[in-house]
């Protein structure tokens, strides 16, 4: 039995690839964490529901956020040599449909967080922003990093 975060996830991942491609119906798999689909070639395929759905959250980011060179910018800055930010991609656990990234820049312990609106929506405005330190444990498991152009890349 799946819990009911892994429920909701698997249901985003379902309405995220009935969009992209069309005609997907996903099928929970006898027991397991995967998720098989058939799409319109009648072939089904296996995939990893958590790794596909953080790819997803980094897609819509990517894709749908005209503001993401400036948080690249804010989370580079004061760094000389090779500039990295820190970025957790995940859900967030009030609207847990929603996508969630969590970005900190390690010179200045600056974090902020963006969570998603509608469709693939970013606001322009974090919904939090702080000091490293005040993070949730549940987001410092960095698990992707952010190019100088605001990109997002899941590890």
């Amino acid at each position: 039995m799946l819990s009911a975060r892994k429920r909701v996830v698997a249901l985003a991942l379902c309405v995220v690839a009935a969009g992209a491609v069309g005609g997907v119906i996903a099928v929970q798999s006898g027991g397991g964490d995967a998720t098989a689909s058939a799409s319109d070639d009648g072939k089904a395929d296996v995939a990893d529901t958590e790794s596909d759905a953080l790819q997803a959250c980094a897609d819509s980011w990517n894709d749908g956020n005209a503001n993401k060179e400036s948080v690249a910018s804010i989370s580079t800055a004061a760094q000389a040599k090779n500039p990295t930010a820190y970025v957790h991609v995940g859900f967030s656990s009030v609207f847990p449909d929603r996508c969630m990234i969590t970005v900190a820049n390690p010179s200045t312990m600056y974090a902020q967080q963006y969570l998603q609106g509608g469709g693939d929506e970013w606001s322009l405005a974090p919904a939090w922003t702080g000091s490293a330190n005040d993070l949730d444990g549940s987001t410092l498991p960095w698990n992707a990093r952010m190019a100088q152009d605001g990109t997002i890349i899941v590890l």
